[in-house]
């Protein structure tokens, strides 16, 4: 089994020359903690996740001893207010998605066996980008891309036409190759 037989397509984009605030609101409305990340080109860029953002929400003193060797185990004689996460929330709505995003993330290829991106999965890399060899994003395979394609009921041709049908729907609203 591969990758392009289990991958998922990518309904929505997320550029990286985008304000963080459209990510955090995409995420936060599709529950997603995990998001792939390309150029106005459709080339991969890197993953956006919750705990990036999450790490941009605490105090830069508590975020600066994280990265010690030892870090810090707990943090509860800060007195923290809404206001106050609310106003690094606010700063964070207008850096570029690109700043934020993890750049070091593995990819697989259509043609990459299934093996290889579930073992990137076990890893705690819970999404796997799928892009081509311009490293054009063609998908994604996560823990439920790959339970789904394991179902009974699933008709590998059908989701391959579907797959097709979406890829050229996005081409079609983007305005084909600008």
């Amino acid at each position: 089994m591969d990758c392009k037989t289990v991958m998922a397509p990518i309904k929505t984009c997320l550029y990286a020359e985008d304000p963080a605030g459209s990510a955090i609101d995409f995420m936060v409305e599709k529950h997603m903690g995990l998001v792939p990340v390309t150029d106005r080109a459709g080339k991969f860029v890197g993953l956006i996740s919750g705990d990036q953002l999450m790490g941009h929400l605490l105090p830069r003193t508590i975020s600066a001893m994280g990265r010690m060797k030892r870090g810090m185990k707990q943090a509860s004689y800060f007195q923290e207010s809404a206001a106050d996460m609310n106003e690094r929330l606010k700063s964070l709505r207008d850096t570029k998605i690109g700043d934020l995003v993890d750049r070091e993330t593995r990819v697989a290829y259509p043609d990459t066996p299934l093996i290889d991106a579930l073992m990137l999965i076990q890893k705690k890399q819970y999404v796997v980008p799928v892009v081509d060899e311009n490293y054009k994003l063609l998908g994604a395979i996560s823990f439920f891309s790959v339970l789904y394609a394991l179902r009974d009921e699933y008709d590998r041709d059908a989701v391959e036409s579907g797959k097709a049908k979406e890829r050229e729907d996005r081409h079609k609203n983007r305005g084909g190759d600008k």
